[in-house]
């Protein structure tokens, strides 16, 4: 099957052309057909590497999105030794205190 050029008439404007004022924002979020993404699934991974995501549609319908992995975090671990070596100021309320006033007052 031979592919056709095709050949869109070009548009003369006797206007200047506007003038970009503000910094171009680039979209986000691509949409494709399933046909397109099996053809270029690489770059689809390497935009999704980049923060950026893909939605992809089957009959006009979106069906699925690719997004970026979300990293796993360590869980925050306190340093206990370091918490009691820590000198307690005189006259400074406990954090006990402190929480059990705001529960009372119900905020």
């Amino acid at each position: 099957m031979k592919k056709l050029a095709l050949r869109y008439p070009s548009v003369k404007s006797t206007s200047k052309p506007d003038v970009l004022k503000e910094p171009a924002v680039l979209e986000s979020t691509l949409t494709i057909n399933v046909r397109a993404a099996k053809d270029s699934l690489s770059s689809l991974l390497e935009r999704a590497a980049q923060g950026l995501e893909t939605i992809i549609t089957s009959d006009g319908e979106p069906k699925a999105r690719l997004v970026p992995v979300e990293k796993h975090r360590k869980p925050f671990r306190a340093d206990r030794e370091l918490l009691r070596s820590i000198p307690v100021r005189k006259g400074a309320r406990r954090s006990e205190d402190i929480v059990r006033e705001e529960r009372d007052s119900g905020y």
